[in-house]
């Protein structure tokens, strides 16, 4: 199999990282981007950057740092080393040896499984790049087939360690979800002390994957698959007996009678001692890998490595550091969709087809007209070569830059430019700043912080007002990080959602905590009428709640089969839009908002049925929005684009695409009159116009060289200001509406 191709990079990604200049994208995720560099002297490297939304957060860069030190000291035949890192750029980043080559994932999935010998020789060489990573101090915690990568020198294990630094390798005892179930430990599930027997567990369900393409404790809901981990023995049955012995001693409930790597070595020996010898060569793909790689047009639907495909993230040894799973949780960027057209010159982007979409050759939705380019681009069709003129405007620009950096302005943008006219904080002590909601007045801004405080603001004084919410379990415990708030319709309850899962509502004029549930909420949403609020989670669940009850119940149970990153309720209350992260997937990733039927709802909690309608996409939807009139769902993904649906028949009417928008559009919101849609860029929001879907404005944070620093956005109700969450300052910026 050939190794996946890297895709172009776009607008916003920079030229270079450090001293490697960058030529394509490997993989981008919600915790950052990989890609495929050069060293000063022409060697590849995967280079990961974290956003600078997580690199703000000083828990999380120690933490990086910790794991990164230990990932460097690892030394191993079937391990990639790091090669150099930046933890203290203003986005931190790091660089290992490119390993191009599929993923056992991808080899799996995209053909058949291995031969038994080849399956013994496979797990022997992983154990003992388990026994290399566990000597230098360090424990993988999330080893699945996705992050052993199949090379001409025998498999090599990447990400061990790394994902630690973002918590995304181990499943507390308050049900805060992480990691790969299906090749989680129990005591891993449990929240008890990490070993390197949770490695080896891990070892037992790759082995039984790479032999029969099943996982051994089966798909389905994350609850689901951990339960079986917890309280089932595995499903091995069509294992072959020789690889079933060594998987079924891996996969021992009990961390103490699982054997060690150097044991699971010796009983791959004791199987076939020849096949370890030779199956390097039955797992293995020739690759050369010495030339400069150029971008390739996306391979079409279905084919490896398609987008969407099982391991379209598993592009090489690298994915961002921390990211969720510690492999880049999202098809690479500006490979495109089916019909994205990613040409191998430079030439304007397209938008995925769709009835009313501009004929094959006009130019997407907010690309730059022929003469309105912007800089650094040319028109497609044009050799990007400099003639005579050309050189002297380089020129020119150059003097400006390097000889009067401080006075040297920018070109002006091509649409208005604003900058806050107010800003309301600091909403919390830590740099991460999510969750912010205008009460129903717009009189008041509820913002939540990572301490697990939800504070509510004057939004005319830009004062706090007295009230300051703060979660606190049965216990009494507190300081759980707050993912989303929300407010009642009437502006009576507040509800937010934390990191771990819990839900919590005030009583705002009481100032009073009057519920306390486990709804594995990561987002919240009130119905219009307030009667009902809807949860999504990252355990693939989409819940119902009746707002005014005070048991746990649920009114209504959706399941999506991914995780849940968004929610919202149709203006009329009768449909519910769930956003679909499939990215952790060990199947074909199904990416997709799902539209739900509340108002026809079965009246059992559990009896629901399928979706309405689909909106398949090509990466993971991070964020939905209804139009005020119900008839479009725009949806944003780690692709930058932000499309716009039909409702009522589920068809997709276009696609929004500009090089000022961020990496990905994990925020979006329509203003109250429908006309205008916000969205994120590299240094504030971009307000489009729905109509004519152009981009109408630009809103600035004010702070030169920052990105993707914006968390929440929010239009008033009367639609007079913008609101936008920046992460960075730790306040919320308040812009006026452009006319």
């Amino acid at each position: 199999m050939a190794p996946p191709p890297p895709g172009p990079l776009g607008p916003a990604d920079p030229a270079g990282v450090g001293p490697y200049r960058l030529e394509g994208v490997l993989g981008a995720g919600g915790m950052g981007r990989v890609y495929l560099g050069r060293t000063p002297a022409g060697s590849a490297v995967a280079v990961k950057v974290v956003h600078r939304e997580y690199a703000g957060d000083a828990t999380f860069r120690k933490r990086f740092e910790q794991e990164v030190a230990a990932a460097r000291r690892v030394q191993g035949l079937y391990t990639v080393p790091v090669v150099d890192a930046d933890l203290r750029a203003g986005e931190p980043w790091l660089a290992t040896a490119y390993v191009p080559g599929p993923s056992l994932q991808q080899a799996v999935a995209d053909g058949e499984p291995l031969p038994v010998d080849a399956v013994v020789g496979l797990v022997a060489r992983v154990a003992e790049a388990l026994q290399s990573i566990h000597a230098a101090g360090v424990i993988h915690r999330d080893l699945k087939p996705s992050n052993i990568i199949l090379t001409g020198d025998g498999p090599k294990v990447i990400d061990f360690g790394i994902a630690r630094a973002a918590d995304v390798t181990s499943v507390t005892a308050t049900g805060m979800r992480t990691g790969t179930p299906a090749y989680m430990a129990p005591e891993y599930i449990r929240g008890q002390s990490v070993t390197e027997a949770g490695d080896v567990f891990a070892l037992g369900g790759v082995a039984h994957f790479a032999a029969t393409g099943r996982l051994p404790f089966g798909g389905g809901a994350d609850h689901a698959v951990i339960y079986r981990v917890l309280e089932q023995a595995p499903d091995l049955d069509g294992c072959p007996g020789s690889v079933r012995a060594i998987a079924a001693r891996c996969l021992e409930k009990d961390p103490e009678r699982r054997p060690t790597p150097t044991e699971v070595i010796e009983l791959c020996r004791g199987v076939s001692a020849e096949g370890i010898a030779d199956a390097h060569t039955r797992t293995a793909v020739s690759l050369s890998g010495a030339e400069p790689v150029t971008p390739h047009a996306p391979s079409a639907p279905g084919a490896p490595n398609a987008p969407g495909s099982p391991d379209a993230d598993t592009r090489t040894a690298a994915s961002p550091p921390g990211s969720e799973p510690s492999v880049v949780p999202g098809p690479p960027t500006a490979l495109g969709a089916p019909g994205d057209a990613t040409p191998a010159a430079p030439a304007p982007a397209t938008h995925d087809p769709a009835p009313g979409d501009p004929a094959p050759g006009d130019p997407a939705p907010g690309d730059p007209a022929p003469g309105d380019l912007a800089p650094g681009t040319a028109p497609s069709g044009l050799p990007v070569l400099l003639g005579g003129f050309g050189v002297i405007v380089l020129a020119i620009v150059l003097i400006f830059v390097l000889l009067s950096p401080d006075d040297y302005e920018p070109p002006a943008p091509p649409y208005p430019l604003s900058e806050p006219v107010a800003s309301i904080g600091p909403t919390g002590k830590s740099r991460v700043a999510r969750g912010m909601a205008f009460s129903p007045d717009g009189k008041t801004l509820a913002t939540g912080n990572d301490e697990g405080k939800v504070r509510l603001w004057d939004v005319a004084r830009r004062k706090p007002r007295a009230a300051t919410f703060t979660q606190r379990d049965g216990a009494g415990n507190d300081g759980f990080a707050i993912r989303d708030v929300a407010l009642s319709p009437n502006g009576k309850v507040l509800v937010a959602t934390n990191m771990s899962g819990w839900v919590t509502l005030w009583d705002v004029a009481e100032h009073r905590q009057i519920r306390f549930l486990y709804g594995g909420g990561q987002s919240v949403a009130f119905s219009p009428d307030g009667k009902l609020f809807a949860t999504g989670d990252e355990g693939d669940a989409v819940s119902l709640w009746d707002t005014g009850g005070r048991g746990d119940e649920q009114v209504a149970y959706f399941n999506p089969g991914t995780t849940v990153k968004d929610v919202a309720f149709s203006p009329d209350g009768r449909t519910l839009a769930s956003a679909g992260d499939d990215s952790d997937s060990n199947l074909t990733p199904n990416h997709a908002a799902l539209l739900w039927d509340v108002a026809g709802r079965d009246p059992e909690p559990y009896g629901q049925g399928d979706p309405r309608a689909t909106l398949s996409q090509p990466q993971g939807v991070l964020s939905v929005a209804f139009s005020p009139d119900g008839k479009t769902l725009a949806t944003g993904s780690y692709d930058g684009k932000v499309r716009l649906w039909d409702v009522a028949t589920g068809r997709q009417r276009a696609t929004l695409s500009h090089y000022l928008v961020a990496s990905e559009v994990a925020h979006l919101a329509f203003s109250p009159d429908g006309k205008t849609l916000a969205t994120p860029t590299d240094s504030g929001l971009l307000l489009w116009n729905v109509a004519s879907r152009k981009p109408r404005a630009i809103l600035s944070t004010g702070a030169r060289g920052e990105g993707h620093t914006i968390q929440d956005v929010a239009f008033s109700p009367d639609g007079r200001l913008v609101a936008g969450n920046d992460s960075k300052a730790r306040t919320v910026r308040l812009w006026k509406t452009p006319k």
